[in-house]
């Protein structure tokens, strides 16, 4: 079993990966180095072929996965299966689409934690109203450092609610042979509150993987925020989910992004924080630096003196040992 496995493990990044070099050299380190599998089984077998794939390739979405449920084998992705989606967007609407947690911090600032940002059909209403709560706000706060990722659809429908109008291109997805499949674009209407000046923060983490690193990745090429906390996990080629075998998924990736505001994108290298600090202080940083911001923006206009009184008290401190942008 072990060697049936591993062939078509193989097989599928030798001739599906998307930087064809780089899976001829894969594919050939999993058959050369067989006895690394020797007497393994389950999540030990997975573990084992992940290493050796991410050794060679560097790449974090090259993973192979147990399944203790069976499933039926196949050539085609899973993304594609009605079955599985309709499971999938199930248990995505059991966790609230991926947003748990919308909230007015002092200062009228608001904050988003996001958890994983998939296609607008799922979280399209979900983001609508979290940002309809937020809409009076003065800065926002996107919270992405305990997340999972997400779509570029996803990212680009959030994005879209803080730029403004006409629609900007955000990245192309490349496949193998160099031919452009795909690309997402900020939309130039939408339903619920738009934010284009306000100051925005992400908060990131070094797990922030994906989908949610192309949110902080391209809203601040984009000039449109600060990334505050740690580099992130450097995880950029969009994955195909494959059945290689009953109990076994390859997580494939078949193509890549490139982001329109700079040319390249974050595989490898991550995002870089424009406010390094400690993922736990993240929130702390970017709310006293949301505090400085507003009171110094001739944008900002506020009647409530007790919101003023809050933004000096939040702007006069600053945590020992983070370095100030």
């Amino acid at each position: 079993m072990t060697t049936e496995l591993l062939r078509a493990v193989a097989d599928r990044v030798r001739d599906q990966y998307v930087f064809a070099d780089v899976g001829a050299e894969a594919a050939r380190a999993l058959l050369d180095r067989q006895d690394r599998f020797d007497g393994l089984a389950g999540d030990a077998l997975a573990g084992a072929l992940t290493a050796t794939l991410q050794e060679v390739a560097r790449d974090l979405h090259l993973q192979v996965r147990h399944s203790a449920e069976p499933r039926e084998p196949s050539t085609t992705s899973q993304w594609d299966d009605p079955e599985f989606m309709a499971a999938y967007w199930s248990e995505q609407d059991a966790h609230n689409q991926g947003f748990s947690r919308v909230e007015r911090l002092a200062g009228n600032i608001g904050l988003l934690v996001v958890h994983s940002l998939d296609e607008p059909e799922g979280t399209g209403p979900v983001v609508e109203a979290a940002l309809g709560f937020l809409a009076r706000c003065d800065a926002i706060v996107l919270d992405v450092r305990e997340s999972n990722g997400g779509a570029p659809s996803g990212v680009a429908f959030l994005t879209s609610h803080f730029v403004d109008a006409p629609a900007k291109k955000l990245v192309d997805v490349i496949a193998r042979d160099g031919t452009v499949v795909e690309q997402s674009w900020t939309t130039g209407f939408v339903r619920a509150a738009r934010f284009p000046w306000q100051p925005l923060f992400v908060l990131t983490s070094a797990a922030t993987p994906s989908g949610t690193e192309e949110l902080a990745y391209g809203l601040q090429g984009l000039g449109r925020a600060r990334v505050v906390g740690e580099r992130t996990a450097g995880a950029a080629n969009p994955v195909d989910v494959l059945v290689v075998d009953p109990h076994y998924l390859l997580r494939l990736p078949t193509v890549r992004v490139v982001h329109a505001a700079t040319g390249s994108n974050w595989e490898g290298v991550g995002v870089q924080p424009d406010l390094p600090c400690a993922a736990a202080d993240a929130l702390q940083v970017a709310h006293r630096e949301a505090a400085r911001t507003l009171l110094a923006d001739p944008r900002w206009t506020c009647r409530s003196e007790a919101v003023r009184a809050e933004l000096a008290a939040l702007a006069e401190g600053w945590p020992a040992g983070v370095r100030r942008g």
